[in-house]
């Protein structure tokens, strides 16, 4: 009886030490993934436009595709659409449009320096005294969020600090200023977005 008990006491604390999984028992579920920045993205901007339809009609996918509007609400969407803002901007689309999700595959977002065109207006700046604005200018990239949407980001030497700082205020009128038909381009420019050295936004307005 001694050797009986001792033999049932250590079976006992094999299986509370977890000594091995239970024969025929349910294998363990994998974790999920984490969701991809591009569907969360489009998500959040899908949800946004579905409200927007939800307040205005049908009326509103006009007026959300044809003047930009999702594209200027994905300025003020923070870190949801900053993660892939093109992925946003379709979302939101999808959303004011009240199609099905569709999810995207991949990246949405665009980015393509565009040396030319900074030349250019660095060139117009010249010619205009205003050299030392468009100095701070480090590299130009066209921003493609649809087919047809785009935004110019102007990477500057601006220090990092809170948005709204007059210098870049002042060199994102300039360039709006300057801006003229897209200049060739295919698709229409919505807005200009002035970053600070850190890479964070300083500054945007409409095109």
């Amino acid at each position: 009886m001694r050797v009986i008990g001792m033999t049932l006491a250590g079976l006992v604390g094999l299986a509370g030490c977890g000594g091995g999984e239970p024969l025929g028992g349910p294998a363990p579920e994998p974790r999920p993934s984490a969701v991809p920045a591009y569907v969360a993205a489009y998500r959040a901007g899908y949800t946004a436009g579905k409200a927007v339809y939800d307040s205005s009609g049908k009326g509103a996918a006009v007026r959300e595709t044809v003047w930009g509007g999702c594209t200027r609400r994905a300025l003020q969407a923070g870190g949801a659409a900053e993660a892939d803002r093109g992925a946003w901007v379709r979302g939101c689309l999808n959303g004011v449009a009240h199609a099905p999700e569709q999810w995207p595959t991949g990246p949405v977002t665009k980015r393509t320096p565009d040396a030319e065109t900074l030349e250019r207006f660095r060139a117009r700046a010249r010619a205009e005294g205003e050299t030392r604005q468009a100095g701070h200018v480090r590299v130009l990239t066209i921003v493609q969020l649809t087919e047809r949407d785009y935004d110019v980001e102007l990477s500057t030497d601006y220090p990092a600090g809170p948005p709204g700082k007059p210098g870049s205020e002042s060199l994102a009128r300039s360039f709006v200023e300057w801006w003229d038909g897209d200049h060739g381009r295919d698709g229409t420019a919505r807005n200009v977005l002035v970053l600070g050295a850190d890479g964070k936004r300083l500054t945007a307005q409409r095109i």
